[in-house]
């Protein structure tokens, strides 16, 4: 069992934007922040089943429900409110709870706000996972290269976002994995495959468990 706490703050345009912390049943230091995609929400696959396997291992996890499909965000620079939003809902948040140890996974367009939240010196060395990053940004891209905590680097050869030169160079980091798997889109399935997609879910989810709870302290 595990305690769910809802809230929400007011974000871009004056638009709310809804959250939820979760806590096991036993005490723990550790948060484990979601930052999702645009389409690819908390309630996707891999995000659904990250908070169940962090909770599993006695992890808090912080989902941040941002919806930019919304028609209220029509008008909205969507790069800019991710990033502006996600500060609010995390600086709320930290106000109430005592954490030592900071994990974030981040999808896609999750990956703005965390090259953003990764200048802030209580994230200095904070666990990353990266699921299937807008590499072709320099600025998501620097923020691979120069993280000093430990990381892991997940995508696709099938994903528009995927950039061969560099994530060959992303290999040099010592304290950085890579998982590429061949084929894999950016929505991490395999195009018109469903069942062969559900065992990829699977080895991603394993994947990314292994990395969260050896990574820890």
């Amino acid at each position: 069992m595990h305690e769910v706490t809802d809230g929400q703050v007011v974000g871009t345009n004056g638009i709310p934007v809804s959250y939820s912390f979760l806590q096991p049943d036993s005490s723990s230091d550790t948060l484990v922040m979601l930052l999702p995609g645009y389409g690819y929400t908390n309630d996707s696959p891999m995000f659904r089943y990250t908070t169940a396997l962090c909770l599993e291992n006695g992890l808090n996890v912080l989902e941040i429900n941002y919806n930019y499909r919304d028609e209220r965000y029509d008008s909205v620079d969507v790069s800019v409110a991710v990033v502006d939003d996600v500060r609010l809902v995390i600086d709320q948040v930290l106000q109430f709870h005592s954490i030592n140890e900071y994990i974030i996974v981040g999808k896609s367009l999750g990956t703005m706000a965390m090259a953003s939240e990764l200048t802030r010196n209580v994230f200095h060395d904070a666990k990353l996972v990266w699921l299937t990053p807008l590499l072709k940004q320099d600025d998501i891209y620097e923020a691979i290269l120069s993280h000093k905590g430990k990381q892991l680097v997940l995508t696709g050869t099938a994903d528009q976002h995927y950039v061969d030169e560099r994530m060959k160079r992303l290999e040099h980091l010592a304290l950085t994995e890579l998982e590429i798997v061949k084929e894999m889109n950016h929505s991490l399935e395999y195009t018109g495959e469903t069942y062969r997609s559900l065992r990829l879910l699977e080895t991603l989810l394993k994947r990314v468990e292994q990395f969260i709870i050896s990574s820890r302290y």
